[in-house]
């Protein structure tokens, strides 16, 4: 089965630990893509260099089963939680949202934004698959930005696992990724 993972190409969306939207959602994307192929994925990832739009053109030429968009947001400094967005109307995009959904809001330190209806997003109107975008926490919140940076792992294991429910596959944890996080979370409290 094809998915194809989407992060995010705001290279200018700077966060509240001055990195940038794009560079923290490629981490999150790089965590996901091997837990992915562990469950037994063909995993399709766009790169920094490409364009929404390439993006959206290479999801749709693959013919993925579905379409995933990891985005951080911004809004006021304030704003906080995780919200994941499907095309209105999208039965199975609807699904996906969810299915993610159920995975991220427990893992979010605060109340979340629920999953919502779109059809202004780019790449929940033109891709072909069942597609969702989601933003993981609001960036320009230093607690948010903050949450984020520490929890990459965390946060592609939570939409693993909803790709997986999804598309009818056991989840399998990788214990080899489990025990680097270990690891680093050691190395970071010491």
């Amino acid at each position: 089965m094809k998915v194809y993972i989407s992060p995010s190409t705001q290279e200018h969306n700077i966060t509240a630990l001055g990195n940038t939207e794009e560079n923290i959602m490629h981490k999150v994307a790089d965590e996901l893509v091997p837990l992915l192929k562990s469950a037994g994925f063909e995993v399709f990832k766009g790169e920094k260099s490409d364009t929404l739009s390439q993006m959206v053109r290479q999801s749709n030429l693959l013919n993925v089963a579905c379409h995933v968009a990891i985005h951080s947001n911004a809004h006021d400094g304030k704003t906080r939680g995780c919200e994941v967005y499907h095309y209105k109307g999208s039965k199975n995009g609807k699904k996906l949202a969810n299915n993610i959904y159920k995975y991220m809001e427990p893992l979010t330190p605060t109340k979340d934004r629920g999953v919502k209806e779109n059809t202004s997003f780019y790449e929940l109107k033109e891709t072909h698959a069942p597609a969702v975008l989601i933003e993981v926490d609001f960036h320009d919140n230093y607690e948010g930005a903050k949450w984020i940076e520490a929890n990459i792992f965390p946060i592609a294991e939570a939409i693993a696992k909803g790709i997986c429910d999804y598309c009818g596959i056991s989840y399998k944890d990788d214990p080899y990724k489990l025990a680097i996080e270990q690891i680093k979370k050691i190395v970071n409290n010491l």
